[in-house]
């Protein structure tokens, strides 16, 4: 409400004193009637009694937020970038560069416009910030590559976090940790330069059962991807030495080397240049192995009833392979996979969670997607539930609870080796900065803080059951 007046809430606090609240309201300005019809279209789920501040904070930034771009101004032949970036300053240097690489260029501040003008436009790029105000650039990123229609689409991450690796495995064509000097700013738009005009994508598959191989490149070979084959690790060597690939799919048994030494003895040489790896493997893997591998994969696939599906969809996103121009049964192979709801139908979730009104107001979400829903009031019980329900695909945990709390919880159930891979995401109403790491450390898979945006938990639920 205070966004929609064009003001603002302040706060001070001491502890032992109390909190005072205050609301800033600007006298004598007019607040344009296209922008309080945007907000009022704007939802975000809060449980009852308690306020989210996304919207106030959004409606602060966009006031100062002003960077004229191109979009009244392009032509079917133009390229186009779109700029995901809430720093008018560096969102200026971006478009400047953007020109001058010959580039139209769309500029926003948040992740909900970022969507919108992707699905609109189809940029030829994107560069894409993390910390952004509403929806952060990781679920940006999800959606982009979870939507076949912008799912090949080059995208670039740049933040002042370090986290190269998880942008990589996600499907950006690079990361760029700030701040951004010119240089770095050039090789980041010769790499677009060299994904969009590179219109033959090269796929190296490496297996030693000649059968499953040639299988396998039947699966992910097309018109617009050269294949290449190998049988052991002297072949990758000696292929990577002779040409650079835009992905690999590994298995690991091979009859001159372990996959995993093969991945360090690549990451060590300084002469190759490494693709992006995707591990398709029947073996079942420890967990020490699974920490290993994700150091230098993308992905890690396990041969079962869906892994050709899944290698399909892997490849063409590492390939940036427009879903549009493969062959009709390819198509319908990735859409099966992206049907945003039918992925949680007959899938049975644990919601653990000691507030009622919590339990009430996601349960009711989640039946509706077609979810079995079990509840737990605390981590004890959860694990009761554990043990005696069978099929649990998924846990929702809260971390504040009485008797056993979310932490405790979640440590013991990767105690258990049978839940090693079962996906735990984090629910606390807590936003202190070392809160994510708290989480990871006992074992969550992912966290997302209270209040809920019920479209982000979904969201991240499909990447953890896709997985």
């Amino acid at each position: 409400m205070a966004a929609l007046l064009g003001g603002e809430i302040g706060l001070i606090s001491e502890p032992g004193k109390g909190s005072t609240f205050t609301l800033y309201l600007p006298v004598g300005v007019k607040v344009p009637p296209e922008r309080l019809e945007k907000q009022q279209d704007e939802q975000v789920v809060a449980p009852k009694g308690e306020v989210s501040t996304q919207i106030h904070e959004r409606g602060a930034k966009q006031q100062d937020f002003a960077v004229a771009d191109d979009r009244d101004r392009l032509s079917e032949e133009d390229r186009v970038m779109l700029i995901i970036e809430d720093d008018p300053k560096f969102a200026e240097i971006l478009l400047e560069q953007c020109h001058e690489s010959d580039f139209k260029a769309l500029v926003t501040d948040n992740g909900e416009e970022g969507l919108r003008l992707a699905d609109q436009y189809r940029p030829s790029g994107i560069i894409l910030d993390i910390r952004l105000p509403g929806i952060d650039g990781w679920t940006v990123l999800s959606t982009l590559k979870s939507n076949a229609g912008t799912r090949h689409i080059p995208v670039h991450m740049m933040s002042a976090e370090e986290v190269s690796r998880k942008a990589m495995n996600q499907g950006a064509i690079g990361f760029l940790s700030k701040p951004v000097n010119r240089e770095q700013l050039n090789k980041a738009f010769d790499r677009f330069e060299s994904v969009i005009n590179k219109k033959i994508k090269m796929l190296l598959v490496v297996e030693d059962d000649d059968n499953l191989r040639g299988v396998l490149v039947d699966l992910v070979g097309n018109g617009d991807t050269e294949t290449f084959e190998a049988g052991t690790g002297k072949e990758v060597e000696d292929l990577l030495g002779k040409h650079r690939f835009d992905c690999m799919v590994l298995d690991l048994g091979l009859p001159d080397c372990n996959g995993i030494e093969l991945l360090h003895r690549l990451a060590d040489a300084a002469d190759l240049v490494v693709p992006p790896v995707i591990i398709y493997t029947g073996r079942d893997l420890s967990r020490e192995e699974e920490r290993e591998l994700n150091k230098y994969s993308e992905s890690i696939i396990i041969k079962d009833a869906r892994s050709q599906e899944r290698l399909l969809d892997e490849t063409s996103l590492f390939l940036h392979r427009m879903v549009e121009n493969m062959p009709t049964q390819k198509q319908q192979i990735i859409a099966d996979l992206y049907d945003r709801d039918k992925m949680f139908q007959g899938k049975k979730v644990l919601l653990v969670d000691d507030d009622m009104r919590n339990v009430f107001a996601l349960s009711g979400v989640l039946e509706q997607k077609g979810m079995e829903v079990v509840i737990a009031e605390d981590g004890k019980r959860a694990l009761e539930m554990l043990d005696k329900e069978e099929g649990i695909d998924i846990v929702l945990m809260d971390i504040m609870m009485p008797e056993m709390d979310g932490y405790e919880a979640t440590r013991k159930i990767r105690e258990q080796k049978q839940f090693w891979k079962l996906p735990v995401i984090a629910l606390t109403a807590k936003a202190m900065k070392d809160d994510r790491d708290k989480c990871i450390e006992a074992g969550a898979s992912d966290y997302l803080a209270k209040p809920v945006d019920v479209e982000r938990l979904l969201s991240m639920m499909r990447v953890w059951l896709y997985r």
